[in-house]
């Protein structure tokens, strides 16, 4: 099946906005039907290039995925311009109306000429509520290529993507002839390089003829990517399933989980099986533990606290790091994230008390410790212990690294692997 994405916007093509919607549907298409997005395209706000773009995916895609240029303003053009690729006329939908009269009315604002725009879409196209905007999703058919039209806004793209855009394609990839069922899975690892991770599961291959072994960084963490291919979705299934048995053992170091779980989503479901509890006190990553730990959902069942203990005065006060430490080792040393790592703990009275401090640059720096030199250190029942680490690049992928150096020190010692 060839599915591609078109992006519409002047400010994907300027860079003051990234595309961040586009990974998502590509991700969602791979993991979910198994199949591949073939191409992705960006456009600005011209009528001409959105229109010439429109006619040529028609001509060489089954289903094309478009996001943006449904709002209310003069340089929202892409319904207007999917009437004119098809060669019919723009009409106002009844139910689109009705939609946005409701959701103004819920606003207390009144239904402006520019907002009702929105209710207008090709003749003959299908329009989908969105529970979450404005702009309904429209679904306009030209000859054998089924148009997906989202809004942009990442909010909307996403909902409508998951529950309105995904069931739809699942269903044409029913219907292929002669399908290729496929399989994926996605085994993560942290702490193994990628070189290391090829080489473990190289001696796999062969047995696995049917699965297609692949890469992926995402730095700290690299990721087994497994594509399993059969005339069933069985035969997939099971061939896939046989070769992530084969890998898992060789990975149980660094393993941490599989397809969309995160590694702060594994940290804590560790925590929470053993009934423990954690508090942080961060210098270098600023709060950037405590924000990793803090999006898993249910996070207040083993989340003390979080201290971003900047200045050595608050590395005294909040985290009883001692004057004389300070003094004779420095603010950025094993022996001051030890004591902060204690200090994390006793003072929450958590299970585990975790630190880190280091050199996230450009400036600062030692001799000895240079910039991007950062010190890890967790205090728990089974004792303290400090990890020295450097990461090289810019200020935002030290502080990274450092917050996942820190993060594994606990999930290691909560699987009692230290």
């Amino acid at each position: 099946m060839h599915i591609e994405v078109l992006c519409t916007g002047d400010e994907l093509l300027t860079g003051l906005i990234p595309d961040t919607n586009s990974p998502l549907f590509m991700d969602r298409v791979f993991r979910r039907l198994g199949q591949k997005v073939e191409r992705a395209t960006v456009v600005g706000d011209v009528r001409e290039d959105i229109t010439r773009e429109l006619r040529e995916l028609a001509g060489r895609c089954d289903a094309v995925l478009v996001s943006g240029g449904l709002g209310p303003t003069s340089d929202d053009l892409t319904a207007e311009c999917a009437a004119t690729a098809a060669g019919v006329p723009l009409v106002e939908d009844a139910h689109a109306l009705e939609w946005l009269r409701a959701r103004f009315a819920q606003y207390g604002r009144p239904l402006t000429a520019n907002n009702a725009k929105q209710a207008l879409v090709p003749a003959g196209a299908q329009t989908v509520r969105n529970p979450v905007g404005t702009a309904p999703m429209i679904l306009q058919r030209v000859g054998d290529c089924t148009f997906y039209f989202v809004p942009g806004v990442p909010r909307e793209y996403r909902h409508l993507v998951e529950h309105e855009v995904m069931p739809r394609l699942a269903e044409q990839v029913g219907r292929l002839p002669g399908r290729v069922f496929r399989a994926f899975r996605v085994l993560k690892t942290v702490g193994l390089p990628e070189s290391q991770l090829d080489a473990l599961v190289e001696p796999f291959r062969a047995a696995h003829s049917r699965v297609t072994f692949g890469f992926r960084t995402d730095a700290p963490e690299n990721h087994l990517k497994l594509l399993a291919e059969g005339a069933s979705q069985g035969e997939a299934d099971a061939a896939l399933a046989a070769a992530v048995a084969a890998c898992r053992p060789a990975l149980a170091e660094w393993f941490f989980g599989a397809d969309e779980l995160t590694f702060a989503e594994a940290v804590g479901a560790r925590l929470q099986e053993t009934g423990t509890s954690v508090a942080v006190a961060e210098s270098c990553t600023g709060g950037l533990c405590s924000e990793m730990l803090t999006r898993v959902p249910g996070a207040s069942l083993w989340f003390q606290a979080g201290a971003v203990v900047y200045q050595e005065s608050m590395k005294q006060q909040w985290v009883k790091v001692s004057a004389a430490t300070l003094a004779s080792r420095g603010a950025v040393s094993a022996e001051t994230a030890l004591e902060m790592a204690s200090g994390a703990r006793s003072e929450c009275r958590a299970s585990y008390g975790l630190a880190v401090t280091g050199y996230a640059g450009p400036a600062g720096g030692t001799e000895e410790d240079p910039v991007g030199t950062f010190y890890c250190a967790l205090a728990g029942p089974g004792g303290t212990q400090v990890q020295r680490g450097r990461a090289e690049g810019d200020r935002d992928r030290v502080r990274r690294f450092a917050a996942y150096r820190a993060l594994e020190l606990l999930w290691r010692a909560t699987r009692g692997s230290t």
